[in-house]
């Protein structure tokens, strides 16, 4: 009589992908996948970790999906946003600069001048230099401000530009009512018969920002109205520079613009 047959020793089984599963098998766990977490990158030794290849014809593992979904759409990151174009973006001509003055350069100027005289009685604006110059837009309606700009982007159209004592741009006469920004500039020259070294729009007061008052064309000289940071004298003061003497830092001249100019684009 014969001995029980698991006594006989038997040859190992051959591969997965060799035979076909039991029909009971394959109708309840050939195709059911393990769930994969999102984001998971596999590499070459998981796959090897893993015991599963390329090959293996009973589970096929579906490409990785990248956790990051932006990554699928580069072109909608890449692509400018629509709509109308910035202030900087425009071109401008001499004739419509002079037109843009004469709406709303005019009452800027008309506007620093009234709190420029109130000013000797009392504080205007909040005591800073871009706050005195938003005092003074503030009273014209007409007046564009370009709350998401910062520094002289803020103020309108650049019409005027110059880093030490080369000057980058130039497109139109600096002009009563224009914006004057200043950023550690530093001048040095004579006034009258004496030496100056004078050092603006540095250290914890940031840019100096003003209003033009007047500009002096063969002088180079400008005169700005400004808020006054001395103690115990008038809040705003006219204040002249000549831009001759810059030796270095910025200065940068802006135009303001009005609503209808923007509404053109």
């Amino acid at each position: 009589m014969r001995g029980p047959a698991r006594s006989i020793p038997l040859p190992p089984p051959p591969p997965p992908s060799a035979i076909d599963p039991p029909e009971e098998l394959a109708s309840s766990t050939q195709w059911e996948l393990p769930s994969i977490p999102q984001g998971i990158e596999f590499g070459d030794s998981d796959l090897a970790s893993s015991g599963w290849s390329e090959d293996s014809t009973a589970v096929h593992v579906p490409p990785p999906v990248q956790s990051n979904p932006d990554s699928r759409r580069p072109s909608r990151q890449l692509a400018p946003p629509s709509g109308r174009r910035s202030i900087d973006q425009q071109q401008l001509t001499t004739d419509e600069l002079m037109t843009l003055w004469g709406k709303v350069g005019v009452q800027v100027v008309e506007s620093a001048t009234t709190l420029f005289e109130k000013s000797k009685r009392s504080l205007v604006g909040d005591g800073s230099y871009a706050g005195f110059v938003r005092a003074v837009l503030a009273q014209v309606p007409e007046v564009h401000v370009n709350l998401a700009g910062s520094g002289s982007d803020e103020w309108g159209y650049v019409i005027y530009t110059q880093t030490g004592g080369a000057v980058q741009r130039r497109v139109s006469d600096i002009m009563p009512g224009d914006i004057v920004w200043f950023l550690d500039a530093k001048l040095k020259g004579h006034k009258g018969l004496h030496a100056y070294n004078q050092t603006v729009g540095a250290g914890q007061s940031g840019a100096l920002v003003g209003v033009v008052s007047e500009f002096d064309t063969k002088k180079s000289k400008v005169r700005v109205w400004q808020a006054n940071q001395h103690v115990g004298q008038q809040t705003v003061e006219n204040v002249s520079y000549r831009l001759d003497d810059l030796k270095s830092g910025q200065v940068k001249v802006t135009s303001c613009c009005c609503h209808c100019l923007r509404a053109r684009y």
